[in-house]
């Protein structure tokens, strides 16, 4: 399997291999070094509770936990809370997947459990979910030494 190096802008530099030899698009991944799994725990959003086929409870980075209830609080109390239809696969260890449809070697967002797809197969990519971004922009600048 092939060893890489990345530094990612919020954990530094991470060694990984992935699960086949072969370049293969969106690659399972494995953490050798720079990444404590065991980081990434089941984070409860209680606004999502009453979202039909939405879990409440998903695995996320513990130093994201508080950022991500703060911004779901704020959707919930903005009103935003019914936009959301689908939560895709919050943690997920695997190579990117460019819009482009080239291959990546750098590992996801999803990989480090700080990455979570709202409404992702509404048809426009997640298009659905614009009116949110604002406040997972605002609650993912404040600085919890992630």
């Amino acid at each position: 399997m092939p060893i890489f190096t990345y530094h990612h802008p919020l954990f530094g530099k991470v060694t990984y291999k992935t699960a086949h030899e072969e370049k293969v698009f969106g690659d399972r991944i494995i953490f050798t070094k720079g990444l404590n799994e065991k980081d990434i725990q089941y984070v409860t959003i209680p606004e999502l509770k009453n979202i039909k086929n939405v879990s409440s409870t998903f695995l996320f980075h513990v130093k994201g936990h508080e950022q991500l209830k703060l911004a779901f609080s704020e959707i919930h109390s903005a009103g935003l809370i019914h936009i959301i239809k689908e939560l895709g696969a919050p943690y997920y260890a695997r190579l990117r997947k460019p819009t482009s449809g080239i291959y990546s070697s750098k590992p996801s967002n999803h990989a480090f459990g700080i990455a979570l797809d709202i409404n992702p197969n509404d048809g426009g990519n997640g298009i659905s979910s614009s009116p949110l971004s604002n406040i997972f922009i605002k609650y993912g600048k404040r600085s919890y030494a992630l």
